[in-house]
């Protein structure tokens, strides 16, 4: 055994019952030692001598000390060998008997028949039930018959079970006790550990719940953030879009000399914009005020076929604008359409913005499996010259990158090649005809 077993509790534990176990039969042979040497001492020998009984032989009184301390170096295996130990105690009190019988070893013997029925086997439990009976009921007809005396065979009965029967009888009774009080520690130990177990348990359910907990709350926030993500860029595009239309035909009206016809024409666009405004804004409210956003990020959707609308309010303003549109961009998924249109709607406003009265050109080709939308402009790409810093909120480049970005798409915009003749400021979207996982919006490309 290890050194780290042997002085873990339970080795400990079971160390100091074997020794005090071992103490415990040292004092007990002892004892009967010195009580059977009182009781050879006082006379209490040759118990079953009857006057003129053969076989019986007188031995020194040495003798009897002798097989005395015999049979109390029985009782020091006998917790080990009970079996054993009862045989060789047989054994003991045969000889006894020969010699006449004494209260000494009749103690002896008591001892070891309560160690075999205590630490015996069932087996030899029941075997030894059965001898002792037999024992003691032939040994009680066999005296009563020699005496023809009902009395001797009652009184033989007795003193055979007292010696026989009573010792078993206790130790069975001790032994039922035992198991018992085994059987309920058992009982405890495994209630104990079930109580662990559901202590453990709970403390795992409640820590299930408490991630469950910040798990909802992650989710709440990103949905938050998610929402309001929404919010802004619908707000940018089907608000600003407009208010910027607005501001720009005012401004143009302001810089140009009073023309009856022509400020007419500004006023009739900065209210038909106007409407326009207060007319998507209102869907915007309601559709917030019914609690009820779908999985459509787009609050009012505009589809590539009001693409000459836009164009229009951009003509309206003196800025000429070309459409040219390839074959095969027609019937496009719901969500490419209404994609593509914002982007022609964002980069046509920030053409009229950052270069007023330039040249504009938007195309709409398909190239395999995407459509790729170019809007450029012929102007120098810089600051707007009209208006105020409030017409660009410099998020513009980012909500046309989020559309094309979140259909598995790209979009790239920046000033045009000068070296090779060009210039200006070129936005070229790509787009999926047919709609993909969505990928993560990133933030790279110049601001505008």
């Amino acid at each position: 055994m290890s050194p780290a077993r042997w002085w873990s509790r339970d080795g400990a534990l079971r160390q100091v019952l074997r020794l005090e176990d071992r103490r415990n039969d040292v004092v007990t042979a002892v004892m009967t030692f010195l009580l059977g040497a009182l009781l050879i001492e006082v006379g209490l020998v040759d118990l079953v001598v009857v006057d003129g009984a053969p076989g019986v032989v007188a031995p020194e009184p040495w003798w009897r000390y002798a097989l005395l301390a015999v049979g109390c170096a029985l009782i020091l295996v006998k917790r080990r060998h009970p079996m054993l130990a009862l045989a060789g105690g047989v054994v003991v009190v045969l000889v006894d008997l020969w010699w006449g019988g004494s209260l000494a070893i009749t103690l002896v013997l008591w001892d070891l028949l309560y160690a075999a029925a205590t630490w015996g086997s069932p087996r030899a439990r029941a075997w030894l039930w059965g001898v002792t009976v037999v024992v003691s009921v032939l040994g009680a007809v066999a005296a009563g018959e020699a005496a023809r005396d009902v009395r001797i065979f009652v009184y033989t009965g007795l003193q055979l079970g007292a010696v026989l029967l009573l010792p078993l009888w206790w130790a069975t009774n001790v032994r039922q006790k035992s198991e018992l009080a085994d059987l309920e520690r058992d009982r405890a130990d495994l209630a104990a550990r079930d109580a662990a177990s559901a202590d453990r348990a709970a403390q795992l359910e409640r820590r299930r719940g408490s991630d469950l907990e910040r798990i909802a709350a992650l989710d709440r926030d990103e949905a938050i953030r998610a929402e309001r993500a929404s919010m802004a860029r619908d707000l940018h595009d089907v608000i600003a879009s407009h208010l910027s239309a607005i501001a720009i035909h005012s401004g143009a009206a302001l810089q140009l000399p009073p023309d009856a016809g022509r400020d007419r024409a500004a006023l009739e666009q900065v209210r038909a914009s106007a409407v326009t405004s207060l007319e998507e804004m209102r869907s915007m409210i309601l559709l917030l005020r019914s609690e009820q956003r779908g999985s459509e990020p787009v609050v009012a959707p505009g589809r590539l076929a009001e693409l000459g609308t836009l164009v229009d309010t951009a003509r309206a303003t003196g800025t000429g604008v070309t459409v040219v549109q390839g074959p095969g961009v027609a019937d496009l998924p719901a969500a490419t359409d209404q994609a593509l249109y914002r982007i022609a709607q964002e980069a046509l406003t920030n053409a009229l913005k950052h270069a007023p009265g330039a040249p504009v050109a938007v195309r709409l080709d398909r190239a395999g499996p995407d459509v790729v939308l170019t809007v450029h402009d012929d102007g120098a790409p810089g600051p707007a010259s009209l208006g105020d810093p409030a017409l660009s909120a410099g998020t513009g480049l980012l909500t046309m990158r989020e559309r094309a970005e979140g259909l598995g798409g790209s979009l790239e915009a920046g000033p045009g090649d000068r070296s090779a003749g060009g210039g200006g400021w070129t936005v070229r979207a790509t787009v999926p005809a047919t709609i993909s996982a969505p990928t993560v919006p990133t933030a790279r490309g110049a601001a505008r």
